[in-house]
């Protein structure tokens, strides 16, 4: 009787060792989810709501994939990525930007794509309560609180073009910011009752503020550009941040950029 308990707890021994040579488990046994590659995604501010939207579609397409976004003002995101930063895929608000990530070797020269353009609009507070029509507006009534982008960034350099082209003599601004979404802000929190941004950035926020059209903006436009880094392109994750910009540039997407008023380029 003795035997056959030892031989039975043996067996049991046994299982249990046979067991535990089978596939890796977590702690609630299950099979250990493999690991997603992360594509860091760094997007000019003004994209902000139309590239969340293609993270979720390009995840939906790409389960082993996770999009990581970071959206600043494009000259900060260049001074980040040749500080170091880690990112696969670059969208910039203006040529000019891209082009300074390719002098810096960020991108390389003939990766970039143009994806779309956008132009300028003046946000008021909603309901327009100062009544305010035009940028003469702006220059002849010194009571109103405008703002509106700095000159180094892509919004701030479309502005100054508008402005010498209007010729309008002592348009002065309250205040300057370095990011599109901080001068929009400025009107949405009541602190300003004017700025000019992009006309994406009226329409993402038209319930929280109105747009006057700027006479001679539809003739302008900044030129969105977007490339998979030159970090990238050197990594494992090179086909999937090129598979991110190959999503941008589909014509789904492409529509979806047209209903938050961009200018698509298909």
């Amino acid at each position: 009787m003795k035997r056959m308990a030892g031989a039975a707890a043996m067996a049991t021994l046994v299982a249990a060792s046979l067991a535990g040579c089978g596939g890796s488990k977590d702690s609630a046994g299950s099979d250990a989810s493999p690991a997603r590659t992360k594509v860091t995604v760094f997007a000019a501010a003004s994209l902000k709501d139309t590239f969340e939207g293609f993270e979720k579609d390009f995840e939906a397409k790409n389960p082993d994939v996770d999009i990581v976004l970071t959206f600043a003002g494009s000259q900060d995101l260049v001074t980040q990525m040749d500080g170091g930063a880690p990112a696969d895929v670059f969208a910039s608000a203006s040529s000019s930007w891209m082009i300074r990530a390719k002098d810096k070797g960020l991108v390389t020269t003939m990766s970039s794509k143009i994806f779309a353009r956008n132009s300028l609009e003046l946000a008021v507070q909603k309901g327009n309560p100062k009544k305010i029509e035009s940028l003469e507006d702006l220059a002849d009534r010194p009571e109103l609180v405008t703002v509106r982008c700095a000159s180094a960034v892509p919004c701030g350099e479309l502005t100054d073009k508008l402005i010498t082209n209007t010729a309008i003599d002592d348009l002065q601004f309250d205040t300057e910011q370095n990011s599109v979404t901080d001068t929009l802000g400025l009107v949405t929190a009541g602190e300003a009752d004017a700025a000019i941004v992009y006309e994406t950035d009226v329409a993402s926020a038209e319930n929280k503020v109105d747009g006057v059209e700027l006479a001679g903006a539809d003739r302008l436009a900044n030129t969105y550009e977007i490339a998979v880094t030159k970090e990238a392109e050197e990594s494992d994750r090179g086909d999937k941040a090129q598979d991110f910009v190959d999503l941008v540039m589909s014509h789904e997407e492409q529509m979806a950029l047209a209903d938050a008023g961009f200018r698509p380029v298909k």
